[in-house]
């Protein structure tokens, strides 16, 4: 005699494969959005170089006076991304530290009342650069500057051909007396594109993937639930 309920045999019945089907669907769905994010997000991430600063002294006259500058050694520290992708905004960061501050020895007519800065200047090809012109820090006693700005591709070239100035720039009332380029570095980064197509399009592709994936999800799990309520019932 088989005293099992019918309900039983009939939740035996009620696993249908199609319930594996939804779980693919959504798995299908949120992999490419979630690649297409991550592969996105990777251009954000900053490479760092070092270069040294060489020690060198300057010979400086004005009228009747002259100095020798002092530029000791130091490191140059450039972060910035290594890809790029056209119409995204990235950050850059030139960070400079000296042995010592920049000084004026060996004087003649007594210690000249001239302004010392440290300038940094940045050019980024088929890309637009905020700030556009240089950065002038004052470079009395002090021995650490940061230099930073924003660049966003506008063009898909190949590769941002990208350079860094750090000069020093000696003034009197305004008036540039001299000036030197004491280390140029380049940062070349790497346009990033997928299959040919720019980021916006792969962006709408990932989100309109990632909100079908969610719905998917939703509905998969609003099913589970309501078929449990069913079962309990029963």
């Amino acid at each position: 005699m088989n005293t099992k309920p019918p309900s039983q045999k009939n939740d035996r019945r009620g696993h249908p494969i199609s319930g594996i089907i939804p779980a693919i669907l959504t798995g299908l769905f949120f992999l490419p959005g979630i690649v297409i994010f991550l592969w996105y997000g990777l251009t954000f991430i900053p490479v760092r170089q070092n270069s040294a600063i060489l020690p060198k002294q300057v010979e400086i006259s004005s009228g009747a006076q002259s100095c020798m500058l002092e530029i000791p050694a130091g490191t140059l520290s450039l972060r910035h991304p290594q890809h790029a992708a056209v119409g995204s905004t990235y950050k850059a960061e030139a960070n400079v530290q000296l042995d010592q501050p920049l000084r004026f020895t060996n004087c003649s007519g007594g210690l000249p009342n001239w302004n010392i800065n440290l300038e940094g200047q940045t050019t980024l090809v088929a890309a637009a650069v905020e700030p556009y012109a240089s950065i002038r820090q004052p470079a009395f006693d002090r021995d650490s500057f940061a230099f930073r700005w924003t660049f966003t591709p506008e063009e898909p070239v190949p590769t941002y051909t990208s350079h860094f100035w750090l000069r020093v720039i000696v003034s009197e009332k305004e008036e540039t007396i001299e000036r030197w380029d004491i280390l140029v570095r380049n940062f070349p980064m790497e346009n990033t594109m997928l299959f040919g197509q720019p980021t916006v399009f792969w962006l709408i592709a990932g989100g309109f993937s990632l909100l079908l994936g969610s719905l998917l999800l939703i509905l998969t799990l609003q099913q589970r639930r309501a078929h449990g309520t069913k079962k309990n019932r029963t």
